[in-house]
């Protein structure tokens, strides 16, 4: 039986130490070919031609590309989020799209919370201040700086990320609520500390607003004026997703205005952001370049389960972790 062939599209720059973990963890039995990012979609959708397997971090691949795919059989993607996979094209030539299975979720939701006590105790600005020489200058030491215990936190997504963010904060003395278009078993509910309410509910209650949802055509701008105005003017807005289920010139307003109080963010609309971004200035925002998922740790797990999730359409079985958008054609097992 000849080899099938996995076509591992880079997508972003990695050291060379995580490149290596492909050739260390590459199942046998498999012909492995190397994309490297700066490749356009036209020439990975002219290499799926040969392909069984798509893996990697994945740009948008035209159209024609998928139908002329006919030996592929899975879009394995290393990220958790898939807003960049051209699902339509893919749903047409009946190929699943799968994530990485939360192989990030940790990762992201240590990133969460560092977020969140960076922002309550804001962090960035001390240690500009402290860097400067101002020990105690320019910040009032207890005006708009909080603790978390007894805040109500309030998830938008409990998935994978969501549920690990969850975990991490039962320690911290919190309220937990979440948003979800699925309520969660009420056993795990209990486990979790967290109480299913409409987002409307979870915008007025919350203390902090934490957003772990992936990006489609119902979650763009999904936080938007009408949000902001539901929230306490004390909130402060969390998200470790994607920039484009914010509005972001109506959190830039509710920022400037008071309307909440800060925000962290570790996404954005455009990212790189222009120079003239007003977050970029903006002392109530706290901002990391899209970094909460990039753990040495996260890639050695998105490696083991994308390898693993085709090894088991090798074999025949149905993918796992396949996209809600394409459970009409593949449910979930």
């Amino acid at each position: 039986m000849s080899q099938e062939t996995i076509l591992f599209s880079q997508g972003i720059d990695l050291p060379d130490s995580i490149l290596a973990l492909t050739k260390t963890m590459q199942p046998e039995g498999f012909n492995l070919i190397h994309v490297p990012p700066g490749t356009s979609g036209e020439e990975i959708g002219a290499a799926m031609q040969d392909a069984d397997y798509l893996l990697g971090f994945l740009r948008y691949i035209p159209d024609e590309a998928f139908q002329q795919a006919s030996r592929l059989k899975l879009i394995q993607v290393l990220s958790a989020g898939y807003d960049s996979v051209n699902i339509d094209a893919a749903r047409n030539a009946n190929i699943p799209v799968a994530t990485n299975g939360g192989a990030n979720s940790v990762a992201v939701a240590e990133h969460t919370i560092m977020l969140m006590l960076a922002v309550y105790r804001k962090l960035a600005a001390y240690h500009a201040n402290v860097a400067a020489g101002q020990w105690h200058k320019g910040i009032p030491r207890t005006v708009d700086i909080y603790e978390m215990e007894g805040k109500t936190v309030g998830l938008v997504g409990l998935g994978n990320i969501g549920r690990e963010v969850a975990k991490r904060l039962q320690g911290f003395g919190c309220e937990l609520i979440y948003f979800d278009t699925q309520a969660l078993p009420a056993d795990t509910e209990r486990q979790l500390g967290a109480r299913l309410v409409l987002l409307d509910e979870l915008l007025a209650q919350a203390d902090i607003v934490s957003l772990h949802i992936p990006l489609n055509d119902h979650t763009h701008e999904l936080i938007n004026a009408k949000s902001f105005a539901r929230m306490k003017n004390t909130a402060i807005l969390i998200n470790t997703c994607r920039g484009g289920v914010i509005k972001e010139n109506d959190l830039i307003d509710a920022l400037r205005e008071g309307t909440i109080l800060a925000a962290g963010l570790d996404a954005l609309a455009k990212e790189p952001p222009e120079k003239d971004n007003p977050l970029l200035g903006l002392p109530n925002v706290t901002l990391t370049p899209h970094s909460a998922g990039p753990t040495h740790d996260s890639f050695r797990k998105r490696f083991r389960n994308g390898f693993a999730n085709i090894q088991r359409v090798s074999e025949g079985l149905p993918a796992k972790w396949v996209i809600p958008e394409m459970h009409d054609l593949f449910p979930p097992g």
